[in-house]
C-alpha cells in the first residue's frame, strides 16, 4: 500500500516533465528557425559590397549583430536570476519536506526516505544559491554587467 503513494505521483510528475522538456525543445528549435529565416533573408536582399557595409554601419546593422551574439540564455543576468530562482525553490521544497516529517507520523522507512530527500534537496538549493552569489560577485568583477558603450560612427557625405 505505501509503495503506490510513491509511485503514482511520481509517475505522472515524470510524463509531465518528459512532455515539457520535449514542447520547450520545439519551441526552441521553431523560433531559432524562425530567426535564421529571417535573417537569411535579410542577408540575401543585400546586393552589393557597399550595401553590406551601409547596413552594418548603421543602428539597424548594430542591433543585427548584437542579435547574433547575445542569445538569451547567455546573458550573465538571466542565468543568475534563474539559479537563484531554483535554488529557492528546490531550498523551499526540502523545508516543506522538513516540516512535513516533523508535523505528521509515518512509519520509519518513510520518515528516513523523506528525510533523505528533504536533505538532498535543502543540500542542492543552498549549492545554488552559494554558486549563484559566488557567479554574480566574479560577474560584477569581470565587468559582465556594464553596458557596452557603442561608439558612433561618423558618416561622411560623399558627392
Amino acid at each position: 500500500m505505501g509503495s503506490e503513494v510513491i509511485i503514482v505521483p511520481a509517475a505522472f510528475f515524470m510524463v509531465g516533465f518528459v512532455v515539457h522538456v520535449v514542447a520547450e525543445a520545439f519551441r526552441r528549435r521553431s523560433q531559432a528557425r524562425m530567426v535564421t529565416d529571417f535573417h537569411t533573408r535579410l542577408l540575401d536582399r543585400i546586393g552589393s559590397a557597399k550595401e553590406y557595409a551601409d547596413f552594418f554601419a548603421s543602428d539597424a546593422g548594430k542591433r543585427f549583430m548584437e542579435s547574433l551574439s547575445a542569445t538569451e540564455t547567455g546573458m550573465p543576468q538571466t542565468r543568475i536570476l534563474r539559479s537563484i530562482q531554483s535554488g529557492l525553490v528546490l531550498l523551499a521544497l526540502g523545508s516543506g519536506l522538513f516540516f512535513l516529517t516533523s508535523s505528521r507520523t509515518f512509519s520509519l522507512e518513510a520518515t528516513d526516505g523523506l528525510v533523505v530527500t528533504a536533505t538532498v534537496t535543502v543540500a542542492i538549493g543552498v549549492g545554488l544559491i552559494l554558486s549563484t552569489l559566488t557567479t554574480y560577485i566574479l560577474s560584477k568583477q569581470m565587468g559582465l554587467f556594464t553596458p557596452r558603450q557603442s561608439q558612433p560612427i561618423e558618416r561622411r557625405e560623399t558627392v
